[in-house]
């Protein structure tokens, strides 16, 4: 209802943004490098934070990074599973035809994955994410996966993301041998107060904007309300804009985000 109200050539805060009209955080950019740097090495990662920081963004924005003729990229999400049903996801995605046990699709996977880097010259960049997600037995089966040439050769990078959960779930003791394994270890936070105007001003921007939309007592609300988290400022400056438009007003102040808050409390 605030689009043509405030001007807009699309929604600011929706979620169908291409990578490259994506955000640019100090933070993401320097997750960007590390993750870059995990590829390159087929190391295995981990990335977590609470819900809403911005770690599927940074995924999507690896992924973009990355040259298909060097990388092949596996992403799975459907993480409430057994090992068989995750070496079975896992085939499909590599396509090949999942085998009758949870063995023999392991030997099929590991046989793809040698034949991938040896013949195609590519690293197999394996991302599960909601990795908290993971029962403990399916985690613990995830080292076998990169375990190469009597664990001499490095063939698979493994990158696990998830809710801060996963951090702790990965300190239980039979879990430790994947702990070991992990070299990269990422927890993205909120943005902070001056990284939550740059933020908006980008949000405003590419969505037409072409004079300040909310005030400095407006963003002062925001970054309170949202601890810097992005899918909370979001839902807070959508709603927000919606109460502004609603009350004729061409300035977005800290009275309208107390608005949002309230209604997305509700």
């Amino acid at each position: 209802m605030y689009r043509s109200f405030f001007g807009f050539s699309r929604s600011p805060f929706g979620r169908d943004l291409p990578p490259d009209q994506l955000f640019r955080a100090p933070a993401l950019d320097e997750l960007q490098a590390r993750l870059c740097y995990l590829a390159e090495t087929r190391s295995v990662g981990l990335v977590y934070s609470e819900p809403g920081c911005g770690k599927t963004t940074a995924l999507r924005r690896f992924k973009e990074a990355l040259h298909p003729d060097q990388v092949r990229v596996v992403y799975l999400y459907d993480t409430a599973v057994n090992a068989g049903d995750l070496y079975r996801q896992l085939a499909l995605e590599l396509g090949i035809e999942p085998k009758w046990s949870r063995a023999m699709s392991f030997r099929a996977i590991q046989q793809e994955i040698f034949r991938l880097s040896k013949e195609r010259r590519l690293t197999v960049l394996l991302i599960i994410d909601e990795a908290h997600r993971l029962r403990p037995d399916v985690l613990a089966e995830l080292p076998l996966l990169t375990n190469f040439e009597w664990d001499s050769g490095s063939r698979l990078a493994l990158l696990l993301c998830g809710q801060v959960g996963l951090r702790q779930r990965l300190r239980m003791a039979e879990l430790e041998a994947l702990a070991q394994r992990i070299t990269i270890r990422c927890n993205l936070r909120g943005i902070d107060r001056d990284t939550t105007r740059l933020y908006l001003e980008h949000r405003l921007k590419i969505a037409g904007a072409d004079r300040p939309i909310f005030s400095e007592p407006g963003i002062e609300a925001i970054y309170s309300a949202s601890g810097g988290v992005f899918r909370k400022i979001d839902a807070l400056a959508h709603n927000a804009l919606s109460a502004a438009a609603a009350a004729r007003a061409r300035i977005v102040d800290a009275e309208h985000v107390l608005v949002a808050a309230e209604e997305i409390r509700a």
